[in-house]
């Protein structure tokens, strides 16, 4: 994949996310391309977070590049983890899409489903 099908994807995300989140909170995006097609997207918002996307060096495998996150989903070694269709991991202020190479991953229908179930994700855990 190239920068701008990332892009295509990114900014259909936020034009379907950004209508829920309060006036003034900005949603910016730290992009880890995967040399296979993958990629991992670091969704991070706050009132003080500029609305920018980020692109970091690409990594052999979407293994290599959650590696390269701080996140608290998963440790020990990421080399040898495999991803398929988009895992998400929710934290406080931040969202993280591991998606795999499979172009529907990254369509715009893909950035309007992701949004519909973290939507969905968040009704459930207040009931």
């Amino acid at each position: 994949m190239n920068k701008k099908q990332y892009q295509k994807y990114i900014n259909n995300f936020r034009r379907n996310f950004t209508q829920f989140l309060r006036p003034g909170i900005g949603l910016s995006c730290h992009v880890y391309p995967s040399r296979d097609g993958g990629g991992i997207l670091e969704f991070t918002m706050g009132e003080s977070v500029e609305n920018d996307d980020i692109y970091k060096e690409e990594s052999s495998t979407l293994g290599e590049a959650l590696g390269n996150i701080k996140q608290n989903a998963f440790t020990g070694d990421f080399g040898g983890i495999t991803f398929g269709g988009t895992n998400t991991i929710l934290e406080p202020n931040r969202i993280i899409y591991i998606k795999d190479s499979n172009k529907k991953e990254w369509n715009e229908k893909a950035a309007h489903t992701d949004v519909l179930n973290l939507l969905n994700k968040g009704q459930r855990s207040q009931k």
